[in-house]
């Protein structure tokens, strides 16, 4: 779980990036906001609330293999695959989260839904991670972009969501 400093960095950076370098440190410029929206009592409240019903882990996703059980609903948002040469960007942590890294999660994300937990993945709308997810459900979704050197860029595009249920 992001600690608070991360929130707020995320929320005041440029375009709403967190991301750190090979060495671990931030490096995201400050954005250019007149009124972040950085405190929402309402919205913080509610959070709380239904956060006291999950557990968190910031830590490798195959932990999952150690602690979820049948029933438990575990929702992975892993680095985005490349969809373009251009759109190459997997370094959001100093660890790559490569096409290794990928099917690594797949064979994680098969051998919980064996296990009887219920399971959601986001990721790009890649033809890699189509078939990758071959054997589950895969959803094509619609979901606005935020982050993009091009302000043209910023908009909706397809992305996907695959579950096991």
């Amino acid at each position: 779980m992001k600690e608070p400093q991360e929130i707020f960095l995320n929320i005041t950076c440029f375009n709403g990036l967190y991301r750190v370098n090979s060495k671990g440190f931030f490096n995201v410029p400050l954005g250019r906001y007149k009124n972040p929206n950085i405190f929402n009592r309402g919205n913080i409240l509610s959070v709380s609330e239904a956060l006291k019903k999950a557990d968190i882990f910031c830590d490798d996703f195959s932990v999952c293999l150690k602690i979820a059980k049948a029933g438990d609903f575990v929702y992975f948002d892993p680095p985005y695959f490349p969809i373009s040469g251009t759109s190459c960007f997997t370094g959001y942590t100093k660890e790559e989260f490569g096409t290794e890294e990928q099917k690594r999660l797949r064979d994680t994300f098969a051998k919980l839904s064996c296990r009887g937990c219920f399971l959601m993945l986001s990721n790009s709308n890649a033809d890699f991670i189509k078939n990758l997810y071959k054997d589950f459900n895969i959803y094509e979704v619609s979901a606005k972009r935020f982050i993009n050197c091009v302000s043209e860029g910023r908009g909706p595009v397809k992305e996907l969501l695959v579950t096991n249920y």
